[in-house]
C-alpha cells in the first residue's frame, strides 16, 4: 500500500544529469506522479522497490534522450512512462532469470502477448528451479507431458502432477503478492 513506501522520488528545480543520462525537469516531475504506482507494481514483480526506483530513473533518461533526438513523439507523458516502465521491468526480470536451456527465448517472446501478460510470465519462470522452468518452456513450445516424460525416461503422470502442483503454489504466491 501507498503509505509502506521506504523510497521517496526525489525533487528538483531544474533538468539535470543522472547516472543514466540528462532528465528533462518535466519528465522528472510527471515520473514523481507515476512514482507511488511505479513502486507498489515493482514490489510485486521486483520484490524490490529501489529497483523500480532505479528503472523509473532509467526510463526517464532514455524518454529524455529519445525526445531531444526528435525520434518520439509523445501525447500522453504519464501513460508514456508508465508503459515504458512495464518494459524496463520486463527487462530487468530477464537479465535476472538465467536460463539452462538451449531453447531460443525468440520462439517463446514471439507470442503475441501484451506486456502486463510477458510480465506475469517473467514472474511464474523466475520462481522455479531450472527443471521446472525446463519443462513448462517445453510445454510452451507444444511439447506434451508424454513427450517430455519419455524424453526424460520418467512417467507422465509423475510429471503432468508435479506440474500442477508447482503451478498452484506459484499462483498462490502471485496472488498474495499482488495484493501488497
Amino acid at each position: 500500500m501507498a503509505d509502506s513506501l521506504q523510497i521517496p522520488w526525489p525533487s528538483l528545480d531544474a533538468p539535470y544529469v543522472d547516472e543514466f543520462g540528462c532528465i528533462d525537469q518535466d519528465i522528472h516531475e510527471t515520473a514523481g506522479e507515476v512514482w507511488r504506482w511505479a513502486a507498489r507494481y515493482a514490489i510485486a514483480t521486483l520484490g524490490d522497490e529501489a529497483s523500480g526506483q532505479l528503472a523509473l530513473k532509467k526510463v526517464c533518461a532514455k524518454i529524455t534522450e529519445k525526445r531531444a533526438a526528435g525520434s518520439i513523439r509523445i501525447d500522453n507523458l504519464r501513460a508514456y512512462i508508465q508503459t515504458a516502465f512495464k518494459h524496463e521491468v520486463l527487462a530487468q526480470l530477464k537479465r535476472n532469470r538465467s536460463v539452462d536451456l538451449d531453447l531460443s527465448s525468440e520462439s517463446v517472446s514471439d507470442y503475441a502477448l501484451d506486456i502486463d501478460q510477458k510480465i506475469l510470465v517473467e514472474q511464474i519462470l523466475a520462481r522455479m528451479n531450472s527443471e521446472d522452468r525446463r519443462i513448462t518452456e517445453l510445454l510452451i513450445l507444444g511439447y506434451s507431458f508424454e513427450e517430455i516424460a519419455k524424453k526424460d525416461g520418467k512417467r507422465s503422470n509423475v510429471i503432468r502432477s508435479r506440474h500442477s502442483k508447482l503451478l498452484k503454489r506459484i499462483k498462490e504466491e502471485l496472488n498474495v503478492a499482488n495484493l501488497l
